[in-house]
């Protein structure tokens, strides 16, 4: 009995400047595709805005502009 498994992967194409293709070029890792270093980025990125949320010590009074202000916007 012999089983196949396909594993499709679908890509995207994303246009970026050369500036930013050389700047990502120089934190890519030599074994990383570009995939992987996205990922890698992103996951460095979220970790860095978890660690920061209630790090600001607000007063009520702040708080409260800020969520007026969130939810007062149009759009």
């Amino acid at each position: 009995m012999c089983m196949y498994m396909c594993i499709h992967m679908t890509s995207k194409n994303i246009s970026i400047t050369e500036d930013v293709y050389n700047k990502l070029l120089k934190i890519k890792r030599n074994n990383e595709s570009f995939s992987e270093l996205f990922l890698r980025l992103l996951k460095i990125q979220k970790n860095t805005l978890e660690k920061s949320f209630g790090a600001w010590d607000l007063s009520e009074e702040e708080e409260k502009e800020i969520w007026v202000g969130i939810s007062t916007r149009n759009g």
